[in-house]
């Protein structure tokens, strides 16, 4: 372990996540990256000090070539599971109207799979206008639909690999 405190703070904050609820979800992707940038940067900071410099490389001993080897791999780690959870928060707070119709189609929202994208908002076919919500209203709607997925799908997986 490099940093035991931001490592382990880094752990709890993954299970939060892991255990996030639709309503949290936003938060706790937020925060782990926040812990996953200040832990990033330490690394980095490690990296550049003296005697981990690439520069000296062929004067280090075996246990400093394994602490270059540790940072590096810390490093490669925290990037790859930030580029995972981005993604992830991505996906909930970039839907377009487009993507918000597709969702409740495929969800078949209040029952119906023919909705579609008006210049005044989002509705069913032969909807009537009590139907339409506005387009800024669907995309709330499909974040949270999709975050919902989202939800089910890790519980899904932790049911699975519990067994």
């Amino acid at each position: 372990m490099l940093y035991p405190a931001l490592e382990e703070e880094l752990r709890i904050s993954k299970g939060a996540l892991n255990r996030a609820t639709s309503d949290n979800l936003l938060i706790l992707c937020k925060h782990y990256l926040d812990l996953l940038a200040g832990y990033r940067h330490q690394l980095y900071d490690l990296q550049k000090k003296p005697n981990t410099s690439p520069l000296v490389v062929s004067n280090l001993t075996r246990p400093e070539l394994e602490s270059r080897k540790a940072i590096r791999q810390a490093i490669e780690t925290t990037t790859s599971e930030r580029n995972r959870v981005q993604t992830l928060l991505l996906s909930f707070t970039t839907i377009s109207a487009y993507e918000a119709v597709e969702i409740f189609n495929l969800r078949k929202h209040k029952g119906h799979n023919d909705w579609e994208l008006r210049s005044s908002g989002v509705k069913f076919h032969n909807g009537t206008d009590s139907d339409l919500i506005t387009i800024q209203e669907a995309v709330d709607l499909a974040s949270l639909l999709r975050r919902e997925d989202h939800i089910a799908q890790s519980g899904d997986k932790i049911s699975t690999e519990t067994r």
